[in-house]
């Protein structure tokens, strides 16, 4: 086989390589980038209209988190979402202990809710997630305990090992 023709025979290949992979990999798809709770109605991105066996999508369309018909759960350009705590609810305390102090961990399921009630759905006016804080702290020798006592702030200090929600 000549050199020229081992080249052309390369070429080939590498176009065919090539093609097996996804057309246009910097199109942002809705279902990756629309988030309902931030997302606003008119924020550009790329629906799918087809997918192929491998999980990638062969062909995009043009649209907006709004959805194909405008009525998606999103954040029209003419609202601004007020987000305020509306609930907490202890789940845990655990000491986080060193050598020369502790710090004192609460685990709380927090609830959120939009006071403007932004979104076009009413399902995501709010949400809630587990938040794990240090709420108090000693400083002190040879590994104090934040379990019992008070803190340095004069929190009643307590555990009962949730680390979670």
């Amino acid at each position: 086989m000549s050199r020229s023709c081992r080249r052309f025979l390369l070429l080939v290949i590498s176009f065919a390589a090539l093609s097996l992979f996804p057309s246009d990999a910097s199109a942002q798809l809705c279902n990756e980038v629309c988030d309902p709770y931030t997302s606003g109605c008119d924020d550009y991105c790329e629906r799918c209209l087809w997918w192929q066996v491998d999980g990638y999508c062969g062909a995009t369309t043009s649209s907006t988190c709004g959805g194909n018909f405008g009525n998606g759960p999103c954040i029209p350009s003419t609202c601004s979402p007020n987000w305020q705590e509306t609930g907490r609810q202890n789940r845990g305390t655990y000491d986080g202990n060193s050598f020369s102090g502790c710090t004192h961990h609460r685990v709380d399921w927090v609830t959120m809710t939009d006071a403007n009630q932004c979104n076009r759905s009413s399902y995501y006016w709010s949400y809630s997630f587990c938040q794990d804080w240090i709420d108090s702290s000693k400083n002190g020798c040879c590994w104090p305990s934040c379990c019992s006592g008070y803190g340095d702030n004069g929190v009643p200090l307590s555990c009962n090992g949730q680390h979670s929600c």
